[in-house]
């Protein structure tokens, strides 16, 4: 290894642009494929307030047809009534929540205050905060019996507590959120708008009665997150979901209606990569999943081309040394072995630069998720959410492939030089 080190020193010395551009080159191949993996792992990696990625299923959408006129359908969220219908109580769920899936904008200002700020709000059961780890700062959450009630109550966020309310304490004191009073029973610690499931920065308490945002008996503006347990397959719970769709169906069908089934519950996973997801679509992840890696492998393949020139360049240089190597008996193998190496340890080095700038750039760059629903502008993810043994490996392998797709033909081809060739040539 140290003979290795040393040859790559000496190959910088005298070839410092081949060798200083060979770097760069593989640096910034590695930071574009890292700033793509973290973009998708920003919608995927467990972090607060959604920790429970893993095993956060979702149950969204409702889609009704006439049966005498396809064309004439309806579909959207659901009403309370039937996201309970359909997924309360399932076999194989830890906890789960009824809640507004997508948050609402809403003005939000103290009594007797003259400015009012926008804040993004939900309406959500107490599982709210069973699903979503959201700290408190002060107070208590809602309960269960508040939020079937329908209390006029709230918990808030801190920044929001902070610009309405001013100092602490917050817990007890009343908002005003569109232009309905509530008591702030408790206050969480601020979220990222990037968790969109789980983000919230005041969430109101919604029960069996509540109408706010009901279109229909069954469609509204509800929608229900649910932790299944460690192991549970999701075939489990879809089959128990088109049960109740067949007993949905059996209503719907005396006023000529029934449901198009679109495969819920639906993994978190699925929905991050879900392309043109609609109510009325099933949603469909190999698409852009596809597209990534045909992305990812623009991102390798054409570095590679010039980073196989430019170590072609290299080995020119080295002929006179390959011929005394292969005239001493180093064998082909030994030859390949040795610069694919080197190579290896430069592309290794210009990939730690790259996945730090990718880090760096990830985590403080809050342009890059602005295409991402519900997203707070100024948003970032923490650099823990990025900083694991996943983004290392993955760094690792993409090193190790550019390598591979870089060094295989200019290795082979050095290999194959003939000594007395290599010895007498300038």
């Amino acid at each position: 290894m140290k003979t290795k080190l040393k040859q790559i020193y000496y190959d910088m010395r005298h070839q410092p642009v081949i060798a200083w551009v060979t770097f760069l080159a593989t640096a910034m191949s590695v930071f574009l494929i890292m700033v793509v993996v973290m973009m998708q792992r920003a919608k995927t990696v467990p972090f607060a307030p959604e920790s429970c990625r893993e095993n956060l299923v979702i149950g969204a959408n409702l889609h009704i047809e006439n049966i005498d006129d396809a064309g004439n359908n309806s579909s959207s969220a659901l009403s309370y009534s039937a996201a309970k219908m359909l997924y309360d109580g399932l076999d194989g769920i830890d906890c789960m929540t009824f809640y507004t899936m997508r948050p609402e904008e809403s003005e939000v200002y103290a009594p007797g205050g003259d400015d009012f700020i926008t804040a993004q709000s939900r309406r959500a059961d107490a599982g709210f905060f069973e699903v979503f780890d959201h700290p408190l700062v002060e107070g208590r959450y809602f309960t269960a019996e508040e939020a079937n009630a329908l209390m006029p109550l709230a918990v808030i966020n801190e920044s929001t507590a902070r610009k309405i309310l001013g100092n602490a304490p917050w817990a007890g004191r009343e908002i005003i959120v569109d232009n309905s009073v509530y008591t702030v029973t408790g206050v969480i610690r601020d979220n990222s708008s990037l968790a969109t499931l789980g983000h919230a920065e005041i969430v109101i308490p919604t029960g069996p009665g509540d109408t706010f945002g009901q279109w229909t008996d069954y469609l509204g503006s509800m929608a229900v997150a649910m932790v299944k347990k460690p192991g549970v397959d999701m075939e489990h719970l879809r089959n128990q979901v088109k049960a109740r769709y067949s007993k949905l169906d059996a209503q719907l069908a005396a006023e000529g209606k029934r449901t198009i089934y679109h495969e819920a519950p639906y993994e978190q996973s699925t929905l991050a990569d879900a392309a043109f997801f609609g109510s009325n679509t099933t949603p469909d992840a190999s698409h852009s999943r596809r597209m990534r890696w045909v992305i990812y492998g623009i991102l390798l393949i054409v570095p590679a081309i010039n980073l196989s020139s430019m170590l072609h360049s290299r080995m020119r240089r080295r002929v006179n040394e390959i011929g005394v190597r292969r005239a001493f008996g180093c064998t082909r193998r030994r030859i390949i072995t040795d610069i694919i190496t080197e190579n290896f340890i430069v592309t290794l080095a210009g990939g730690f630069v790259g996945v730090t700038l990718g880090i760096i750039f990830a985590a403080t760059y809050s342009g890059l998720y602005e295409g991402i629903e519900y997203y707070n502008q100024g948003d970032t993810p923490a650099v823990s959410a990025f900083l694991n043994f996943t983004t290392i490996a993955t760094s690792l392998i993409i090193c190790f492939v550019l390598n591979i797709l870089s060094a295989s033909v200019p290795a082979w081809q050095a290999a194959r030089m003939n000594p007395v060739e290599a010895l007498n040539s300038k």
